[in-house]
C-alpha cells in the first residue's frame, strides 16, 4: 500500500465517517446508520475457480489494483487420487479497502447488510467489472457458510443437496461504494452496459447490468455536500476546490466552526491527496484548518516576498555594475581608446558602446 492508500483507509475505517458515507448513498444524508450499528468484518475474499481463457481478462482487471492478487495454481484430480481429467484451478484472493456489517434494529426486527468501500486515488476504468466480481465473491461466501452449517446439522433434503441451501435461506445484501479522492470528475463507466460495445436494446435487455455507486468531490453540489455530517463534508469540499485559493478561503470562512476542529487523520489525508502542507501538532487531537491554512498561505507569500526582495537586490547590483561600466567607457573614450580596445577590455557589445559614444559626442 502507498501512503495515500493507507491514509484513505485509516480515515474511512472510522465508524463515524463510514456511517456518514453510507447514509449519504442510501438515505440522502439522513442519519439512519449510526457508528454503533457497525461491525468490522474481514475484507479478504477467497474464491476457487476453474481456469479458463476468460481468466486472462479477469486477472488483468484484478491486477489493476495492488490489493488484488492471485495466490495459488494447481491441478484437480478424481476420487482416490485417480486423475480423471486434469483441470487447472486458481485461488483468487482479494481485499476490500474497508468492509463492515451493518445491523439496524427496527422494533422486533432488524436490517442487516454488508457494505464495502473502495477508495480510489485515480479513476478505475474497469470498476463495474471489479465490483461485480468482488460482490459476487461476497455472496458466494455467504452461500458456502450456509452450506457448511446445513451439512454440519445434516438438515439438507434430497432436493437441496446440490445447492447446499434450501428455499428458506436468505442472503444479506452486499453494497460497494466507490470514493474518488481527487478533484476531477469520474469519467469512467458506471455500469457494465457502459462498458459494452453494443447499443442494441433487444440484446441489452438480456444482459444483466451492474451499476456502481461513486462519490466524486468534483461532481457534488453545495446541497449534496451538506448531506454529510462528519468531517467528510470538509474533506470532500477541500479536495473539490484544492486548486482554487479564493474559493478555499471562502468555504473556510463560511464553515469556520467545522474546519477549526478537523481530525488529524482527515488533515493527513488532505495533505497527501491535494499536496497541501498543513502543519499538524501531534500533541493535539484536532487541527484548526482555518489557522493552519492561513499560516501556510502567509509562509508562501513571505517566501515570495523575500524572493522578490532578493531579486530586486540582484537587479540593483546589476544596474550598479552597468553604471560603473558606462563611466569607465566614457573615460576610455575621452582618453582616445579605440572602440575595439574598449569592447575587448570592458566586455561590452558594440550597441552598448555606440549608445555611450553618442551620449558623450565621441561617435
Amino acid at each position: 500500500m502507498g501512503k495515500k492508500d493507507v491514509a484513505e483507509k485509516l480515515y474511512t475505517e472510522n465508524n463515524r465517517i463510514f456511517a456518514d458515507i453510507v447514509n449519504y448513498i442510501l438515505y440522502d444524508g439522513a442519519e439512519i446508520v449510526r457508528p454503533e450499528h457497525l461491525k468490522e468484518i474481514s475484507g479478504e475474499e477467497l474464491f476457487l475457480e476453474e481456469e479458463t481463457d476468460i481468466d486472462l481478462f479477469v486477472e488483468s482487471v484484478a491486477s489493476a489494483d495492488s490489493t488484488d492478487r492471485q495466490v495459488e495454481r494447481g491441478r484437480s484430480t478424481g476420487r482416490n487420487g485417480r486423475r480423471r481429467r486434469q483441470k487447472d484451478y486458481i485461488v483468487q484472493q482479494k481485499y476490500r479497502d474497508v468492509s463492515k456489517q451493518i445491523t439496524i434494529r427496527q422494533g422486533h426486527d432488524a436490517v442487516y447488510m454488508l457494505v464495502s468501500l473502495e477508495n480510489q486515488s485515480e479513476v478505475h476504468y474497469a470498476m463495474p467489472v471489479r465490483n461485480m466480481l468482488n460482490d459476487s465473491m461476497r455472496y458466494m461466501r455467504q452461500v458456502n457458510q450456509i452450506r457448511s452449517y446445513r451439512m454440519e446439522k445434516q438438515s439438507l433434503g434430497r432436493r437441496d443437496f446440490l445447492s447446499g441451501i434450501d428455499s428458506r435461506d436468505k442472503l444479506l445484501p452486499v453494497i460497494t461504494i466507490v470514493i474518488l479522492f481527487q478533484n476531477r470528475p469520474w469519467d469512467g463507466p458506471r455500469s457494465i452496459h457502459e462498458m459494452l460495445d453494443i447499443k442494441d436494446p433487444a440484446i441489452l435487455k438480456y444482459v444483466q447490468d451492474y451499476k456502481i455507486h461513486v462519490i466524486a468531490p468534483a461532481e457534488l453540489s453545495t446541497e449534496e455536500l451538506k448531506q454529510f455530517h462528519s468531517s467528510m463534508r470538509e474533506v470532500l469540499n477541500f479536495i473539490k476546490y484544492s486548486e482554487d485559493e479564493e474559493k478555499l478561503r471562502q468555504i473556510l470562512q463560511e464553515d469556520a466552526g467545522r474546519f477549526n476542529r478537523m481530525e488529524q487523520e482527515a488533515v493527513q489525508l488532505l495533505n497527501l491527496v491535494t499536496g497541501a502542507e498543513i502543519e499538524i501538532n501531534t500533541e493535539q487531537e484536532v487541527v484548526d484548518m482555518c489557522k493552519a491554512l492561513a499560516d501556510m498561505i502567509s509562509r508562501e507569500r513571505k517566501l515570495g516576498y523575500d524572493s522578490g526582495i532578493e531579486e530586486g537586490r540582484e537587479e540593483g547590483r546589476e544596474e550598479g555594475q552597468r553604471e560603473k561600466s558606462i563611466q569607465i567607457i566614457k573615460r576610455m573614450l575621452a582618453h582616445g581608446y579605440t572602440h575595439a580596445d574598449i569592447m575587448e577590455i570592458i566586455g561590452c557589445d558594440s550597441e552598448e558602446l555606440l549608445a555611450v559614444a553618442r551620449e558623450t559626442g565621441e561617435y
